[in-house]
């Protein structure tokens, strides 16, 4: 997932305590509430913008845009469709709803499309809910990744497509926290295993630090 051998091929080449501190991919994630005709949450379409460095590194292994221009031929547009859609089973990817504190059961990722725009590769997916949620139930949604190889952030609020009476609370995380609990958890990894490798290791540190959203429709509380 998330194409990780070349990204992993180049941690492996920085010191442990840079490893333990940072992720190795940085996403924006967008998401997109969509409501059906009965006025209940039915689907998330959700947009990940990748950071450039990894963007680039992607872009060179599947040898597009030889010229570095930073514009894809239509040919070369078509083979970047699906590049991060061949998710693991049971993959949650990354994204987090819940409802009074219940979480959302989803189907897998669908309708992967994918772009380049400005050095930047940006995919899109869409998130079916096996249980579409009823519309005055409020949701709240965290997108993050717990074994901190991804770090997610949610610079904008959701878009809301068929409900206008939509409230919007977004909150933004704490990176410095979930750095903190990611070197804490490696510690604790070692200590507990002392011919471990930092480097080596896969940690889940929850949801520490992550951006959340809440949205509330209709009735008020």
């Amino acid at each position: 997932m998330f194409a990780r051998t070349a990204c992993l091929t180049l941690a492996l080449t920085l010191p442990p305590a840079i490893v333990m501190a940072h992720p190795h991919v940085y996403i924006d994630a967008g998401l997109g509430m969509d409501y059906n005709a009965d006025g209940d949450l039915a689907q998330i379409t959700v947009q990940w913008a990748y950071d450039d460095f990894y963007s680039l590194l992607i872009i060179e292994d599947m040898v597009l845009d030889p010229d570095g221009d930073g514009i894809l031929t239509e040919d070369e547009t078509r083979q970047l469709q699906g590049f991060d859609s061949e998710w693991e089973p049971g993959f949650d990817g990354r994204l987090f709803p819940t409802v009074d504190g219940t979480p959302v059961a989803m189907q897998p990722g669908r309708d992967f499309t994918a772009r380049y725009q400005d050095g930047r590769l940006i995919s899109t997916h869409v998130r079916v809910l096996d249980v579409p949620v009823q519309g005055d139930k409020p949701v709240q949604i965290q997108v993050y990744d717990p074994e901190y190889y991804v770090q997610f952030s949610m610079p904008e609020a959701p878009a809301i497509t068929g409900r206008d009476d939509c409230r919007i609370d977004l909150q933004s995380g704490d990176p410095v926290a979930a750095a903190a609990a990611y070197n804490k958890a490696v510690s604790d990894a070692l200590d507990d295993d002392s011919m471990a490798q930092a480097e080596m290791l896969t940690v889940d540190i929850g949801d520490a630090g992550a951006d959340q959203v809440r949205v509330v429709c209709g009735a008020t509380e």
